[in-house]
């Protein structure tokens, strides 16, 4: 994606929860403020975030997890992990952009997480909604096998 060019995202939970990929210029940054978001939450490995930095004045969390290039394998306790900072930036009322590299397999996976939390569905209406919002969400099979068994511990 060329850093001049809008970036493609989608609202998972109206002006709470929007999901893409990584922002790349100021550009993107300021259309997400556009928006009305100023927190974001990244599923990326710090050697990935090599682009425009953060605004200072937006919230931000993050836990690395990986995707189809498996650095390492996703644990239990990652994936939790992961949940429980995306969780608490979201508690915050501040609507809260999640994304990892390109939007398609990790930060998909978190949503589809968030989503079953706030909505109280199962693991797959989540996914269901997930992919209804963003039609470009494709997690890992394995993790949302692994996705399921944390939604239910």
């Amino acid at each position: 994606m060329a850093p001049d060019q809008s970036l493609p995202y989608s609202w998972i939970l109206t002006n709470r929860l929007a999901l893409g990929p990584m922002p790349t210029s100021l550009l993107h940054w300021q259309q997400l403020e556009q928006a009305g978001l100023k927190s974001r939450f990244s599923c990326c490995y710090a050697e990935e975030e090599t682009w425009e930095p953060i605004p200072s004045h937006w919230q931000s969390g993050g836990v690395s997890l990986p995707d189809h290039r498996r650095q390492e394998p996703l644990r239990h306790e990652r994936l939790a992990e992961a949940l429980a900072v995306a969780g608490a930036l979201l508690a915050e009322d501040k609507p809260v952009y999640l994304h990892c590299m390109a939007g398609i397999e990790r930060s998909p996976l978190v949503a589809i997480g968030l989503t079953a939390r706030e909505r109280n569905l199962d693991m797959h209406a989540a996914l269901d909604w997930v992919r209804r919002c963003h039609p470009a969400a494709s997690p890992i099979y394995d993790h949302l096998e692994l996705l399921d068994q944390v939604l239910r511990s």
